[in-house]
């Protein structure tokens, strides 16, 4: 393989991880432009130097360039679990770590010398970031929200029939519900499900204001159960 054929494997998987990594860095994202970029061009490096080691004949055991590209693969999901977050109301960085992975596999891709395959790929991971994001952000997806309501321990029935009846009015599909008694107090941590992620804090006062009720909270979790 001539010097030429190696930069130009180099050039094209730094360009492909470059493209991923400027619509990461455009959205803030931890992992952007340059990590993209040394990303690719390092599965990149690791394929070419597997084939050179493959071609040479001071090489006297086989080089498999399939195992050193699944090295690579490896290496990097420890990378991307790096990017990966959780919140108290969910995860953060799924698609950036997927993203580096997939600029893994296209610095591979180029490291094999399949420049248009390269070229397919990262144009539809620009869809995929792009074009795609903007599609989910108009589709109707459902919400699931905890709720923490605090009561006293002689606090009636007749209350959770009617913030029971709250939530059904507000269109709040009770999922799970546990119960704690902590500092003579009662603890309901209830999981719920909406149509659609909107306010609910005219709801969240109205079970506030009932009888026997000292407080109430309500958080937006991410995540389907």
């Amino acid at each position: 393989m001539s010097w030429e054929n190696m930069l130009l494997r180099l050039a094209a998987a730094a360009a492909a991880g470059g493209l991923m990594g400027l619509e990461r860095q455009v959205h803030g994202r931890p992992a952007g432009l340059r990590t993209h970029i040394l990303v690719s061009a390092g599965a990149c490096m690791a394929i070419v130097a597997g084939l050179l080691a493959a071609e040479s004949a001071s090489v006297s055991t086989v080089v498999d360039a399939g195992r050193i590209a699944a090295g690579v693969i490896t290496g990097v999901g420890f990378l991307g679990a790096g990017t990966i977050v959780h919140y108290r109301e969910g995860v953060g960085g799924l698609t950036t770590a997927a993203c580096l992975w997939y600029a893994a596999m296209t610095g591979v891709v180029c490291g094999f010398g399949l420049f248009l395959f390269a070229a397919a790929a990262a144009f539809t991971a620009l869809v995929v970031l792009i074009l795609l994001e903007q599609i989910e952000d108009r589709l109707p997806a459902a919400a699931y929200w905890t709720l923490k309501i605090r009561t006293g321990l002689d606090v009636s029935s007749d209350v959770e029939e009617q913030w029971r009846g709250v939530l059904k009015e507000q269109g709040l599909t009770l999922k799970s519900i546990t119960v704690s008694i902590s500092e003579e107090r009662k603890i309901y941590t209830l999981t719920l499900r909406s149509r659609f992620r909107r306010d609910f804090t005219d709801a969240v006062a109205e079970i506030s204001s009932l009888d026997g009720i000292l407080a109430a909270e309500l958080s937006h979790r991410s995540g389907e159960l």
